[in-house]
C-alpha cells in the first residue's frame, strides 16, 4: 500500500500558517474540522491529508489559505504518495500507547525501545505532532526481533511478548485500550477531573 499523507494538529497548524490551538479551539468548534474523521491513536488525533487539504478556501481570498510550499515539504518528508480524504482510507496507526499494550509493557518501556541501541523498536514511519507513529504492519514485521533483544537483555521475564488479541482489534478497529480516547487538556480536563473526584 502506498504510504497516505497524515496530518496531526501542528501539520495543519503548519501548512495554514495559524497557531496548533486554533485546531482545537475554532476549527474543531466550528465543525471546519471533525474528530469524527481522525483517528485517534496515544490520545491525538490524526487527520487524512487529503481531507485537511480540501477544507483551503480559494486561494487568493481570506481565511484558510494553504501553503502549497509547506504542503509539499510535508508530503516529501513522510514520503506520502497518496492523499487520503476519509479516515477509513487510512492503514492501522499506532503509537507508544497501543506499542506498549501490543507488549505488554508499560508505556515508558516503549519509549525507552524508541532509543534502543539495537533498535528494538522498528523506526517511526511518522513523527507526527511531536508522537512517533508506526503503520501495524511495520511493528508487525519487527515482532520476532523486538521480543529477541528483550530476551537478551534478561529483563522483565515474560514482558514483550506480542498479544494476538490486542493486535486483532486493532486490525479490526475495535481497540478500547490506552490511547484510544482523546485526552482532554486545559480547563476542560480539570472540570472533569473534578467532576470525577466529586462523583
Amino acid at each position: 500500500m502506498a504510504k497516505p499523507l497524515v496530518m496531526g494538529r501542528k501539520e495543519i497548524a503548519h501548512v495554514y500558517n495559524i497557531a496548533p490551538t486554533a485546531v482545537s479551539d475554532r476549527w474543531i468548534p466550528r465543525g471546519t474540522l471533525s474528530y469524527e474523521d481522525a483517528v485517534i491513536v496515544s490520545g491525538k488525533p490524526f487527520w487524512p491529508g487529503g481531507l485537511v487539504v480540501d477544507i483551503a478556501l480559494p486561494e487568493g481570498g481570506r481565511g484558510r489559505q494553504l501553503d502549497l510550499g509547506r504542503l509539499e515539504s510535508l508530503v516529501q518528508e513522510q514520503c506520502a504518495r497518496v492523499l487520503p480524504k476519509s479516515k477509513g482510507e487510512l492503514p492501522c496507526l499506532v503509537g507508544l500507547q497501543e506499542v506498549a499494550e501490543m507488549f505488554s509493557v508499560d508505556q515508558v518501556k516503549a519509549s525507552q525501545a524508541t532509543k534502543s541501541a539495537q533498535g528494538m523498536l522498528p523506526a517511526a514511519d511518522y513523527e507526527l505532532s511531536g508522537s512517533p507513529l508506526w503503520l501495524l504492519e511495520t511493528v508487525l514485521a519487527g515482532a520476532e526481533h523486538t521480543m529477541q533483544v528483550s530476551r537478551a537483555a534478561r529483563r522483565n521475564p515474560g514482558a514483550w511478548q506480542l498479544r494476538a488479541e490486542v493486535v486483532e482489534d486493532l486490525r479490526q478497529g475495535r481497540y478500547a485500550g490506552p490511547g484510544s480516547v482523546i485526552k482532554e487538556r486545559g480547563r476542560k480536563a480539570a472540570e472533569s477531573d473534578a467532576a470525577s473526584a466529586g462523583a
